[in-house]
Formats: C-alpha cells, structure tokens, sequence
C-alpha cells in the first residue's frame, strides 16, 4: 500500500519547494563566484586580469555589481538557512508515512547529508581559492538539486520493477564526471587558458598537475594565455563533452522505447542548450548571464537524467 494520498502530495511539494530552493542557491552561489573574479566587467579582459592579479596578491576586490552581489549574498543565506529544516521535515515524514514509508526517505537521508556536507564545506573553506572548494560546492550543490528533483518525480503507485538501462547510469555518471571537469576549469581560473573554440593548444609534457584540484594554480594574468597549463583542462571538459552528449542521446532513446517521450525531448533539449551554451560563452568573452545558464543548464540536465523513467506501468492486484 502507499502512503496516504494526500500525505503523499504533501511530500512531493515539500521536494518541489526545496528543488526550486536548491537551483536558486546554486544560481545565486555562482553568480557571487563569478562576479567576484570579476566576469563580464569592463575593459574586458584587462579588469579580470586585474581581478586575479588581486586575488593572487590576498587582496579582496569590490566587484561593480555591489548591491546586486549583496543582494544575491543575503538571498544565498536565507535560502539556505530555509534547506535545512525542509529536508529534515522530509526525513521524518518519509520515515513515518502510514500505512507504509514513503519511497523518497533514502533521497532524503541522502540530501541531508549533502546539505551538511555544503554547510561544512562553507564554514570551513571561506576565502579559500583551491580549487577542490569550487569543485566540491558545485557538485554538491547540483547532486542535492537532483536529489530532490528525483523525489518530486517519484511514481505516486507501485511499479513494476524493471531493469534499468545501463544508458541511463553512463549518462548520470558522465554528467557528474563533465560537471567536475568544468568546476576545475572555473577554479582554477583556466576560462582564458584557450582565447576561441579553435585555439586550445596542449603543452608538452602533458601537465597533469593541472587536473590536481589540491593544488592553487599558479599563472600570470598580464600574460596570453595566462594559465597555459589550463588547456588541457579545457580539452577534456569540451572532448568528454562529445561522449556525454552521446551517452544522454542512448539514454533518452531508451526512455522513448520505455514510453517516457516527454523526459527523452527533455534530455536532447537540454544537451543541446548546454552544448549551444558553452560554445556562447567562449566564442564570446565568457559573459557572465551565459556562463550562468551553462551552470543552472548543467543542474537541469543531471537531475533530469537521474530522474525515474515515466510513465510507469501499475502493479495490479
């Protein structure tokens, strides 16, 4: 038996309500990110420069936008303090739901134990530019929206189990890996580190130190490229980008032949907006309103790919 009908609504507004709070926090949180190392400020790209050179000196710098970041800042906090008791509220609701538990209260075990994690993480890294902090915040952040995005879509009955296709695994884990590539790009500072879409030269010997997130890069920011080594963290991120689309495209046909043609179209609209997305930002001097939409686009497309395959065929009795 399920939970009680209306019980069980309740709980998927409550994961509606904290998916919504989760992708504004992880929008607010790169939009502070970003304006603090000064994307899309003018003269572009000699203010960024400026702005790396004063974060390499220790020196914090005032960023233009100040009432937006500030704004974006108090937001980013009261968002987060409202997380906290909204999962907690899932956790014990799910773990009592009558007359049987609801399915979602693993998700929710695990989006605390996100949320803990962010919370920690925040505390104990501010002011810090390793790249494993951006790198850490960005996954946690996007893994906590599908989270909660999975248990705002979980099926309202019982379903037939069926065997998941291994398409879907590859696409999810190929995301999450295409997410972590793009997060040591972004802190590391490598956004400059190939200057088009066509000029992303490699160095020899391979500097495979640049992919260690442990490590502050070091460049030189009146230099081009300023941050050589960073090339090869953009080739991967744009060469495992050909293999996850590739991998997304296999597990949205899947969905099509599971009958869920709404969550493939879904899949395939967003890959190819997040495709469109990063050759914008690149081919463009990275504004910063499209570097945002590749991020939020990047959530969407995770938690959309670990999301249950719909429509669900109903166990009879």
């Amino acid at each position: 038996m399920n939970p009680d009908p209306a019980h069980r609504r309740l709980l998927q507004r409550t994961a509606i309500t904290g998916a919504l709070l989760v992708i504004c926090i992880v929008g607010l949180s790169a939009f502070m990110r970003l304006s603090a190392d000064g994307l899309s400020c003018q003269p572009w790209p000699q203010c960024y420069a400026d702005a790396m050179h004063a974060q390499q000196q220790g020196v914090s710098r005032t960023v233009t936008a100040d009432n937006h970041v500030v704004i974006a800042r108090v937001l980013h906090r009261l968002f987060a303090i409202l997380l906290l008791p909204l999962t907690l509220v899932l956790l014990f609701a799910g773990f009592t739901a009558r007359p049987q538990r609801w399915a979602g209260r693993w998700l929710a075990v695990a989006a605390l134990a996100v949320v803990l994690f962010l919370a920690a993480l925040g505390r104990a890294t501010a002011g810090a530019r390793l790249p494993a902090v951006t790198l850490g915040n960005l996954l946690g952040g996007f893994v906590l929206f599908a989270l909660f995005w999975r248990m705002a879509t979980l099926p309202p009955e019982p379903v037939q189990r069926r065997q998941s296709s291994p398409w879907h695994w590859l696409a999810a884990l190929g995301l999450i890996v295409q997410i972590a590539l793009g997060a040591l790009v972004s802190g590391s500072h490598a956004a400059l580190s190939c200057p088009s879409l066509t000029d992303c030269q490699v160095m020899t010997p391979i500097p495979w130190s640049s992919l260690n997130p442990w490590q502050v890069p070091a460049f030189d920011p009146y230099a081009k490229p300023w941050y050589p080594e960073g090339a090869l963290l953009h080739w991967l991120h744009r060469s495992a980008a050909l293999l996850v689309a590739f991998a997304v495209t296999m597990s949205a046909y899947r969905r099509t032949k599971s009958g869920d043609q709404r969550g493939a179209a879904l899949l395939i609209a967003l890959v190819l907006v997040q495709i469109g997305l990063g050759a914008l930002a690149v081919g463009n001097g990275l504004p910063l309103w499209a570097v945002l939409a590749h991020n939020l686009t990047a959530a969407l497309l995770l938690a959309v790919a670990a999301s249950p395959v719909a429509p669900a065929t109903r166990v009879t009795a």
